[in-house]
């Protein structure tokens, strides 16, 4: 039987997403993920699951719509309870769908969402919108991403659909772009643009001027943003009916995780409000 995950996971203390053979020395996301597998006897090998996913986010970075397919074991089982017993507190699966035999959750993806936290802290945020703007629409994207030249890539043409940046509380504000596919580390690049743009080290046009191959044939040197407020936040699929958690567990367990937390948010807030920036 094929079937389809939606997982959300906490990057930050894993080496990316997709397993690298050395879990011990260095966990991944699809390691942890493979692990409860075979403990729940849902599969048998990871190498005959058939094992697809819809995007390859990097280490440090965190999910909450990844989607995974694979075939598992016939019979009408309590999936998302059975797996998440076996994963590890900063991974869980939220849902699961049945998915045709020939469903890819890379290839049938219509979409990706991905968010980028920053704080806006003396930042132009009206200009930081402006050179968003100009994401919009199919474009070379080869000065915004990583060269990766065992991808032996043919072109550097992607599709941005949105591109907008949404406050989220009074100190920070998030960068929402949907795409249809991205290149390796192109949303840390485009923030690591903006970002430059906000601090008013580059006017909104950058953005623009970046795009065009004939002005600016060869990729800049500028730093890469962190991946730490990286977030694969949806993929889009068409005819998927999902099976939501309906036992509150999984929203109970990311709450509880999520007040931890804040309670250590609210220390570094004590220490910042207390400690002079410049002593006299």
């Amino acid at each position: 039987r094929r079937i389809a995950f939606k997982v959300a996971y906490l990057g930050y203390n894993y080496y990316g997403f997709t397993t690298n053979h050395n879990e011990d020395a260095m966990p991944t996301i699809q390691g942890q993920l493979l692990k409860g597998l075979l403990q729940t006897k849902l599969i048998q090998d990871p190498l005959t699951c058939n094992f697809s996913l819809s995007g390859r986010t990097d280490a440090g970075v965190s999910g909450l719509g990844q989607v995974v397919a694979l075939n598992v074991r016939q019979g009408s089982l309590p999936y998302i309870a059975m797996v998440n017993s076996q994963l590890p507190p900063d991974i869980r699966i939220t849902a699961w769908a049945s998915v045709p035999d020939n469903f890819d959750a890379r290839f049938d993806c219509q979409s990706r969402t991905y968010h980028y936290y920053f704080p806006t802290q003396d930042m132009d945020m009206e200009s930081m919108q402006q050179a968003a703007q100009h994401l919009i629409g199919h474009h070379d994207f080869r000065n915004f991403c990583k060269f990766n030249p065992s991808k032996n890539l043919q072109h550097y043409h992607r599709t941005i659909l949105s591109a907008e940046l949404q406050q989220v509380n009074p100190t920070f504000a998030r960068l929402e772009i949907k795409g249809t596919a991205f290149l390796w580390h192109q949303v840390r690049c485009i923030v690591s643009i903006l970002l430059l743009v906000g601090r008013r080290l580059e006017s909104p046009s950058v953005v623009r001027q970046l795009l065009d191959i004939s002005q600016v044939p060869g990729k800049p040197e500028y730093p890469l943003a962190s991946s730490l407020p990286l977030l694969l936040y949806d993929c889009e699929f068409d005819g998927i009916e999902w099976q939501q958690d309906r036992t509150g567990r999984v929203h109970d367990h990311f709450r509880l995780l999520w007040s931890e937390q804040m309670t250590k948010a609210l220390l570094y807030q004590s220490f910042v409000e207390a400690i002079d920036p410049v002593p006299s």
